[in-house]
C-alpha cells in the first residue's frame, strides 16, 4: 500500500473537516484505524475525536468514501497556529453562537413514560437530539448527556455555551394536550428564546399552545434553569402520557426535528445580531 497522506483540518460535530489537501478541503469525514483491505467495517474501529472537538489536528491516513483509513491523530497545532487556521478557514464557524443541547434525563432514570407505546422522554429526545443536530445550520451544537441532575449546570457551565435548550417531554394525566417552553422568571434573555422557541414548535405540532411558563429555582426543572451561566430553556412540545399527542410528535420527527433546527437557527442568529449591535454602539 502507498505511504500514509497527511491531512490537516478541524474536528467539528465529532468529524473531521479537512482544509488541506485542496482537493479535499471542506470535506467532513471519520477517522477509523481499520485498513482499506480489510474485511471489517469502518465503524468497527471508528477513532473517537470528542477530545479534539474545535480543535485544529494534523491526521495521517487514506482516504476513501468518507473515511480515513489506518487513521492516526498526528499532532494537535498550538493556541496560534489553530486561531490562525480558524480564522482563514472556519470565520463563519467561528462567529456561530454554541447552543447546548441536552438530553433530557438519562438511560437508567428515562424520565416519563407512554405506557402504551413503551416510549420513554429519553429515548424519544435522543433520537430526536441526533436529527435536530444534522439540521441546524447558524449554530453550533453541544449534545449534552446527564451524569447527575445535581452536576448538570455545572457541566454545561464548563462549555461556556452562549443558550442551552432541553429536550423534554411533559406529562400529568394522560388527558391534558399541548406546547410550552419553560424559563427561569428572572431571565429575559431566557424568555425571548422559549418565546421564539415556543412558536417554532407549535406552528409545526399544531397542538394547543399552553405558552411559555416561568419557572423559579424551587420549581420543577428550575434548578438547571438557574444555575447554567448562559440562558436556558427547557422544551415541552407536547405530552408524552397523551396517545395523540405522542402520535403527532412521532408522525413526522425529522418535522419536529426541523422545528427545533429552524428555532435554534433564529436563536443564534439574534444573539449574534445583538452582540454587532453593541460592539457597533458608540458611547458618548
Amino acid at each position: 500500500m502507498n505511504r500514509n497522506e497527511q491531512f490537516f483540518g478541524k474536528v467539528r460535530d465529532g468529524e473531521f473537516v479537512i482544509i488541506a489537501p485542496e482537493r479535499l478541503k471542506g470535506d467532513s469525514v471519520r477517522l477509523t484505524a481499520i485498513q482499506m483491505e480489510e474485511a471489517r467495517t469502518p465503524e468497527s474501529k471508528e477513532i473517537d475525536l470528542s477530545e479534539y472537538e474545535g480543535k485544529i489536528i494534523e491526521v495521517s491516513g487514506h482516504d476513501r468514501g468518507g473515511w480515513i483509513y489506518s487513521a492516526k491523530v498526528v499532532e494537535e497545532a498550538g493556541p496560534v497556529l489553530t486561531d490562525f487556521l480558524k480564522k482563514m478557514f472556519f470565520e463563519e464557524d467561528e462567529q456561530k453562537k454554541r447552543c447546548a443541547l441536552v438530553i433530557g434525563h438519562k438511560k437508567d432514570s428515562p424520565g416519563a413514560m407512554n405506557e402504551n407505546s413503551n416510549v420513554s422522554e429519553f429515548t424519544f429526545n435522543e433520537e430526536l437530539g441526533l436529527l435536530i443536530e444534522k439540521k441546524v445550520k447558524k449554530a453550533n451544537i453541544n449534545r449534552i448527556y446527564r451524569r447527575t441532575y445535581k452536576t448538570l449546570s455545572g457541566d454545561i457551565n464548563e462549555l461556556d455555551p452562549d443558550f442551552v435548550i432541553s429536550l423534554h417531554c411533559n406529562c400529568f394525566d394522560g388527558k391534558v394536550s399541548g406546547t410550552e417552553v419553560l424559563y427561569h422568571h428572572k431571565s429575559q434573555k431566557g424568555k425571548e428564546i422559549a418565546e421564539i422557541l415556543l412558536t417554532n414548535l407549535v406552528e409545526y405540532l399544531k397542538l394547543p399552545n399552553r405558552g411559555i411558563k416561568p419557572r423559579t429555582t424551587e420549581d420543577k426543572g428550575g434548578y438547571l434553569l438557574r444555575y447554567t451561566t448562559a440562558p436556558c430553556v427547557i422544551g415541552e412540545p407536547f405530552f408524552i402520557d397523551n396517545d395523540s399527542d405522542l402520535a403527532r410528535a412521532m408522525e413526522n420527527l425529522d418535522g419536529l426535528a426541523i422545528a427545533y433546527a429552524k428555532a435554534i437557527d433564529e436563536i443564534s442568529e439574534k444573539l449574534k445580531n445583538e452582540n454587532n449591535s453593541s460592539e457597533n454602539s458608540i458611547d458618548f
